[in-house]
């Protein structure tokens, strides 16, 4: 346990070295997981942003990963992934956050995102960070599930991110 307090993480833009990581943690954790093209298609736009969390020491465990895109003036939080075995330790408020400190130097007016309706623990992340629920989408996801639509304003002040 005390290795892994003062293990040190990065956060940096994805690359197509990524793909195989990502596609595999995307497997471990999503209900309806993207596959290697839909990241790849995603690296390739230029609106679009894929950001991963890795260790320092190696650059080769991946613990999490964003992705999202900037249009106009909003943010869309498209995709967001933490590994199971380093959930509970913020990594998925670390990953939220800098996006949130993305859309305030962009000077986005706001970031929205949709959630499973049944992700409790996305749903309690995103709130704590000041999303509110605004809509719900009915029969969003693949499955029949609905989705809540979160939305988050902008004020500028990155300093709480």
């Amino acid at each position: 346990m005390e290795q892994q307090e003062s293990a040190t993480f990065s956060l940096r833009p994805a690359t197509e070295d990524d793909l195989p990581a990502l596609v595999a943690l995307e497997q471990a954790i999503q209900v309806a997981p993207w596959n290697a093209e839909h990241f790849r298609a995603e690296l390739q736009k230029p609106f679009s942003q894929v950001l991963v969390l890795t260790d320092d020491e190696t650059d080769s465990v991946l613990i999490g990963y964003a992705v999202f895109w900037r249009v106009g003036d909003e943010v869309h939080l498209l995709n967001v992934g933490v590994a199971l075995e380093h959930r509970g330790q913020g990594f998925g408020k670390l990953l939220v956050r800098r996006v949130l400190a993305f859309a305030s130097r962009e000077n986005a007016k706001k970031i929205w995102l949709e959630v499973r309706k049944s992700n409790l623990a996305a749903v309690g992340l995103y709130q704590g960070l000041g999303f509110a629920i605004c809509q719900i989408r009915k029969q969003f996801y693949s499955n029949g599930e609905d989705a809540y639509v979160l939305e988050h304003r902008v004020d500028g002040n990155t300093s709480d991110f």
